[in-house]
């Protein structure tokens, strides 16, 4: 508690309730009466080894106060206020990495002493002609470009006509000032990390060594996924022996709860009873779509899909009713073709089209100009570093082109960086005005045919030649539709028939041998881990594919291995079921809990011997790698490779291997290795050349140095808070408190 304590003297924040209705509106029922009633679990995880308590710590309110700012920015937006499961999930995670994180910075800001003087916030933060860097800034600034005059159009509304009265002072304080001088201790913190490190002349030296020793190795490389599970024997004392030898690893410590499951998705259609109702219902709609004299309005209150849908550059047109010409693709062939062949107030339909029922009309028909073109693109920015390579490749392009046309398609291959054209050649066929970006369209449109020429857009250089013009006719089509639901008749008739006989099969044999029987293909969820989703995990949802079903997740941590789930909605026309196969307990270091944890590596390191024992003494007696390659039944490869590499490759994606690089540099030249244990597989490498030259050039020293450095500091700018998290010990039991036994 004293640790809120101290975090709570320094908010300064008013918290004021208007009215019952505001009440109710910013926090759910549900959690209203959890925490009158005391039914919540009031212990959220631990922070430094102290429990983090909800009412202590404030969490509820904090997590309301972001669920009611998603709720306003949802109606802003033209929402109804109300949040998708997704969005709750979301707002879970932000709250909690927010007030963590506050309270981590608390901690630190306070023993390093930083602050941020009132001449730092004025001059420096609030200073009109150019603001230090920060999210208020931010604001102000387009294509790299900060605009110093709506800046100072903000300031002056914002801060300079502020009225003068305590809660105009106070307003500003909490929500201008106080974040302003919080955000820049932060970013000195992280300067103060990122700048206390440098490389000496000495580290320079060493780093510029490891780069000049280098080594041309031929090597053959087999994946533990290649090799075949039967041919080892994982037994008791094995298993055994290897949790003796790796437990005290720190990558077996699990801060959350861990299940696997085996799963299979039964999905099944509508009867030909259920889609006959749904065109029943359609039909009924005809006559009037048909008569109807506003298009738009009838789509609009008759259509299942919006005429405008979220897209991640925001709200666009459906398709439904864009006023835009049909240009083909959105239905069956059949169907466009009767779009093609049908006038103005023609109604086709209804027809299926996937799982929904569909009307179509055509409302308005004429003629356009329409060009055909191809074109290469170079994708660039202003301003980039290498904007003017572009342009001279997008030149060079054009001169190929002027000189032999017959070169262009090959020039699409090999250059274009539109992946939407490459396939045809660069070519688009027949397109009206109003569709392509203003500067492709003027060159499309107003040059002679045959011209060909470099265009910029916002995309960058376009090789453009003009295939030709014509007038065409166009179509404008508005869709009513509406998705084919499965009855509750359809859905218990495949519940009796298939779904139950399958759960049964499996509770009488076992999962896998009944999913083959009954032509299911079974799936593994991984690891799912008892926390709620984040940008990395799908969380206690486990896979995607089971569209973050709650009671699955409550089945899954509260059962034993082998338990079943019984056929479980997870859509209208889908069932699930599945098997436990293995859980590992937080915090729990027995070999019976991280046993099945390790087994693929303890698999692997089988592999790794069994390939010793089996082709060692004849690869021992070798002289080339091709011989080794064949003996094994695995291709040689050749790399060069450097001391200071990670891996063959030096990926940093991918495993570091240093028992493999080791062995590389300690070969003599044509000498072959061992076999060697990677972590990805095994290896047997021939050093073809050797460079140990590590004499390195003194003027590149200060060069490496620098380079090395500003290394180091990127990796302790993406990496020092996370180190911070796990410095104070933090652990998030929030969903562990909801799932287990509930």
């Amino acid at each position: 508690m004293a640790i809120i304590g101290k975090i709570r003297e320094k908010s300064g924040l008013l918290v004021t309730m208007v009215g019952l209705g505001l009440f109710l509106f910013i926090i759910p029922v549900n959690d209203l009466l959890n925490q009158f009633s005391g039914g919540a679990n009031s212990t959220l995880g631990l922070f430094n080894n102290s429990e983090i308590d909800a009412n202590d710590w404030k969490y509820y309110f904090k997590e309301n106060r972001t669920r009611n700012n998603l709720r306003m920015n949802n109606m802003n937006s033209g929402g109804n206020g109300s949040l998708t499961s997704a969005d709750e999930d979301q707002l879970k995670v932000t709250t909690w990495n927010q007030m963590i994180s506050d309270t981590i910075y608390h901690f630190e800001l306070e023993k390093v002493g930083l602050s941020v003087s009132a001449e730092e916030l004025n001059q420096g933060l609030l200073n009109g002609e150019n603001p230090l860097p920060s999210s208020l800034k931010e604001l102000f600034v387009k294509d790299g470009l900060y605009n110093k005059d709506s800046f100072n159009i903000w300031k002056t509304n914002r801060i300079i006509n502020l009225p003068d009265n305590p809660e105009s002072k106070r307003d500003l304080k909490n929500n201008i000032e106080d974040p302003l001088k919080n955000e820049r201790r932060i970013n000195k913190y992280g300067a103060m990390l990122q700048n206390g490190v440098f490389t000496t002349v000495q580290e320079a030296k060493k780093f510029a060594n490891e780069d000049k020793i280098s080594a041309n190795i031929k090597y053959v490389f087999v994946s533990y996924d290649n090799i075949n599970d039967t041919l080892i024997s994982l037994d008791e004392q094995k298993r055994q022996e290897y949790y003796n030898e790796h437990s005290n690893e720190k990558v077996w410590e699990q801060r959350q709860n861990l299940v696997s499951y085996d799963y299979s998705i039964l999905t099944f259609k509508p009867s030909a009873s259920d889609i006959r109702n749904y065109t029943e219902r359609m039909e009924s709609l005809k006559e009037d779509f048909q008569s109807s004299k506003n298009d738009s309005l009838f789509v609009a209150n008759y259509a299942e899909t919006p005429m405008m849908v979220q897209s991640p550059y925001g709200p666009r047109p459906s398709g439904n009713f864009t006023g835009q010409p049909y240009k083909g693709g959105k239905f069956s062939s059949f169907i466009d073709e009767k779009i093609k062949n049908s006038s103005k107030g023609d109604i086709i339909g209804p027809f299926v089209n996937g799982d929904k029922i569909q009307l179509v009309k055509i409302y308005e028909t004429g003629d356009e100009e329409q060009a055909k073109v191809r074109h290469i693109l170079i994708n660039s920015k202003e301003g980039d570093v290498d904007d003017d390579k572009n342009k001279r490749l997008a030149d060079s392009i054009l001169y190929a082109v002027r000189r032999d046309s017959s070169k262009f398609s090959s020039l699409v291959s090999k250059y274009s960086d539109d992946p939407g054209s490459v396939a045809n050649g660069g070519v688009y066929s027949w397109f009206p005005k109003g569709q392509m970006v203003p500067e492709f369209e003027e060159f499309s449109f107003s040059k002679r045919i045959g011209k060909s020429g470099v265009v910029r857009t916002t995309y960058g250089f376009h090789i453009i030649q003009v295939l030709g013009r014509k007038t065409g006719s166009f179509k404008k089509i508005a869709v009513v539709d509406e998705t084919i639901q499965v009855s509750k008749t359809t859905q218990n008739e495949y519940y009796d028939s298939v779904a139950l006989a399958f759960y049964y099969k499996a509770d009488s044999t076992d999962f896998t041998s009944a999913a083959d029987e009954y032509g299911f293909e079974v799936k593994s969820s991984g690891y799912v881990p008892l926390i709620y989703p984040n940008r990395r995990t799908s969380g206690l949802y486990g896979p995607a594919d089971l569209n973050r079903n709650m009671n699955i997740a409550r089945w899954a941590f509260n059962s034993n291995s082998g338990d079943l789930l019984e056929p479980e909605y997870i859509s209208n026309n889908q069932l699930v079921l599945a098997v436990v196969k293995k859980k590992i307990d937080a915090d729990v270091t027995s070999y019976k809990n991280l046993n099945t944890l390790m087994e693929p590596l303890m698999k692997n390191h089988l592999k790794a011997i069994y390939y010793q024992k089996t082709f060692a003494n004849n690869i021992s007696s070798l002289k080339t790698i091709d011989s080794v390659s064949k003996i094994l039944t695995s291709n040689v490869e050749s790399k060069f490779v450097k001391y200071s590499d990670v891996n063959i490759g030096n990926n940093s994606q991918e495993v570091a291997e240093p028992k493999v690089m080791a062995y590389i540099f300690s070969l003599d030249v044509n000498e072959i290795s061992p076999i060697i244990e990677g972590k990805k597989g095994v290896y047997i490498i021939q050093a073809e050349s050797q460079n140990n030259n590590s004499v390195v050039d003194e003027r590149s020293i200060s060069t490496k140095a620098e380079s090395k450095q500003k290394e180091i500091r990127t990796q302790i700018e993406q990496g020092y808070y996370p180190a911070l998290y796990n410095s104070y010990k933090v652990r998030d039991d929030r969903a562990k408190n909801m799932i287990l036994s509930n």
